[in-house]
């Protein structure tokens, strides 16, 4: 394998690895805006330029392969004096507009500025006036100004999603990025196209002016939308405590962004996944415990009654579960262990299914832990089948475990069967589906509300984490279950966290045998 001396240290890396790729292996920064991992290269930003011993020119760090021996040096004073001169060239007809951008605080044209720029500008002329907030599809808008025509976008659309809805138009100085008249950037990836422009020139409408990044508090998790279970960053706001203006504390998610997981994602996620979030905040919430729906009852209350209708038609042997294929395993593995503890009954789990697999990432199974659910259930009855046996009178009590991502997901119950069983319990975060007229509800957390793990459809333990707490009495799904075991004086354990219920799972269920929270990581531990 080649060897690179880069500024004094020997490093060591594969055959056609490049030297911009061998210096980040090191932690190492060089500035760049064309290039991006997930990308070709295209080399024409220059912002990469480094100085190779013997070359009578500098080189693109992006595009030049290591050399055995190859001696490499990024911070002479003739590189600085080329990073400078192509900042000064960004900046030539770039909007002084940072104060109102809403790519401020997360735009690599202000870090570098900084970073590498000169602090002054000799350009005296008036700056090119272009198009600005341009609607070029349904959740993008493209301020042509602030673009820097590193072509990022223009290659995502040809490489990733082949559609290859934006491109360069014009020449010279008036060269823009725009749609092709007539086909606007309507793909199901677009989104993605926002997340690697390096300055604010594409945006979301979603997230457009919502708030500052850095009242965003991110947190590692995966998204539920679907079962190839993405890796992203939930970003919740923090309450502005330099602000004067009531209202200020809001803790609700604002976007969800991919995170880099090779293995899962790449560097994307669909459109679908990102705004999946928007239903947490518009749905109605089950914020206190109901016992009948509609009639608030404190907790104990509650539970004590449910308790009692699930137990006593477990004693009959006509108990029957229908659990969300969103809940996490820590949840499904403790309402089986109600179920065992109460006497056994028919414990199934929804199917979601929409749309078809596509050849990048979108999955036609919307369980997020449909797979998990299979582990830790094993053979279950299908919603078809306990809904037949409730038709036919052989259901006394039903468990209904919602959404807890869409509420429109939940299981629902139509006359025919609501009319045979005697007594419906539901646990979710929301008023929806077999929600209504249930004889007793319990408020859940909703997905970002609490720790957990999912299995997605290749076999792969991911952890989903917590970013802010449950609504109102919300808790999470496997907390309702022990109080309801204690309720019922069922032996059952009581966990206190979910690391708990994942070290008992792990101990019981063959698919999760020597899984903790420190072993699955980040990124997650196939077991496919």
């Amino acid at each position: 394998m080649p060897k690179l001396i880069l500024d004094g240290e020997e490093i060591e890396v594969a055959q056609g690895t490049t030297v911009l790729a061998a210096a980040l292996s090191r932690g190492r920064e060089i500035p760049r805006y064309c290039w991006h991992p997930g990308l070709s290269v295209a080399g024409n930003c220059r912002m990469c330029l480094v100085e190779v011993e013997k070359s009578p020119k500098l080189v693109i760090a992006c595009a030049t392969q290591v050399a055995d021996r190859m001696v490499v040096r990024t911070e002479t004073d003739r590189v600085k004096k080329a990073r400078a001169a192509m900042m000064e060239f960004f900046l030539i007809n770039h909007p002084l507009d940072c104060p109102i951008c809403d790519q401020a605080g997360e735009c690599r044209l202000q870090e570098y500025a900084v970073e590498h720029g000169a602090g002054r500008s000799r350009f005296v002329e008036t700056k090119l006036a272009l198009s600005k907030a341009v609607d070029i599809g349904p959740h993008v808008l493209l301020d042509q100004e602030r673009c820097i025509q590193c072509s990022r976008c223009v290659r995502f659309c040809g490489e990733v999603t082949g559609t290859s809805e934006l491109a360069f138009m014009s020449r010279g100085e008036r060269t823009v990025i725009g749609i092709y008249p007539g086909r606007p950037l309507d793909n199901a990836y677009s989104g993605n196209v926002v997340d690697i422009c390096p300055v604010g020139a594409l945006t979301l409408k979603e997230f457009r002016f919502e708030t500052r990044v850095w009242y965003l508090r991110n947190t590692p998790s995966v998204c539920a939308a679907c079962a190839r279970g993405c890796n992203v960053l939930v970003a919740v706001g923090q309450q502005q405590v330099l602000m004067t203006t009531p209202g200020q504390t809001d803790d609700r998610v604002k976007r969800i962004v991919p995170r880099t997981n090779e293995e899962v994602n790449g560097h994307w996620m669909c459109d679908e996944g990102r705004l999946s979030y928007r239903r947490l905040s518009v749905a109605p919430r089950l914020a206190t415990a109901e016992s009948p729906a509609g009639s608030p009852a404190e907790w104990d209350d509650a539970i004590a009654s449910a308790a009692a209708l699930l137990g006593d038609a477990a004693a009959a042997g006509r108990l029957a579960a229908i659990l969300s294929p969103r809940l996490t395993a820590e949840d499904l593995y403790a309402w089986r262990r109600l179920i065992e503890a109460l006497g056994g009954g028919r414990a199934s789990v929804r199917r979601i299914a929409r749309g078809e697999d596509d050849a990048l990432l979108i999955r036609a199974d919307k369980g997020a832990n449909s797979e998990g659910a299979a582990w830790i259930l094993g053979e279950a009855a299908t919603e078809a089948e306990v809904l037949d046996a409730a038709v036919r009178g052989e259901v006394a009590a039903l468990l209904v475990a919602g959404d807890p991502l869409d509420p429109g997901d939940t299981a629902a119950l139509d006359p025919a069967v609501r009319s045979r069983v005697a007594s419906v319990v539901f646990v979710g975060p929301f008023l929806s589906g077999a929600a209504e007229g249930a004889d007793v509800r319990l408020p859940a957390a909703a997905w970002a509300e609490e720790d957990g793990s999912f299995v997605n459809f290749d076999g792969r333990v991911q952890r989903v984490r917590r970013c802010h707490p449950p609504r109102g009495e919300g808790r999470p799904g496997w907390r309702v279950a022990c109080d309801l075991a204690a309720a019922a004086k069922a032996e059952m354990p009581q966990w206190t966290s979910a690391d708990e219920v994942l070290a008992a799972l792990a101990a019981s269920v063959e698919r999760f045998r020597g899984l903790d929270a420190a072993t699955i990581g980040l990124l997650g531990v196939s077991r496919g």
